[in-house]
């Protein structure tokens, strides 16, 4: 594929193509090195990781205290509870605004976080619940 001009994504290798003498303004965060895909996280590991957008976590017996590094600006994580051991999760990230901690109790918890840089941190976008929602501490 050919473009003059500006920056183009390349069919079927998805590269970013930016030719000679182009520009490519990132400024407004339109481009962003997303993370994807699942990973699953077993009872009684306390990392969350940051190398997918969704994590599945299964609680232990005991209570665990969950930690989450630091992202990447613009990257969106999803935490769900798929299975409750018994115990909850309480998740603290490393840097984050708006909140301190997020209490996962029962199978079904999730929460939505977005990283915005490394002096705001994650913030939360929104939670969700089969029996109600985490719990959110300020």
């Amino acid at each position: 594929m050919s473009q003059q001009g500006g920056a183009y994504f390349e069919q079927g290798s998805g590269d970013l193509v930016v030719p000679a003498g182009a520009t490519l303004d990132i400024s407004a965060g339109l481009l962003v090195d997303a993370a994807s895909g699942n990973v699953a996280v077993a009872a009684d590991e306390l990392a969350i990781p940051v190398t997918a957008a969704h994590v599945s976590k299964t609680t232990g017996a005991d209570a665990e205290a969950l930690t989450l590094a630091d992202g990447r600006a613009g990257q969106v994580l999803t935490l769900a509870l798929v299975v409750d051991g018994g115990g909850t999760g309480t998740l603290t990230p490393a840097t984050k605004t708006g909140f301190a901690t997020i209490v996962f109790a029962d199978a079904g918890d999730i929460a939505t976080l977005k990283y915005i840089d490394d002096t705001v941190g994650w913030v939360l976008l929104g939670t969700a619940g089969v029996a109600a929602p985490p719990v959110i501490t300020i």
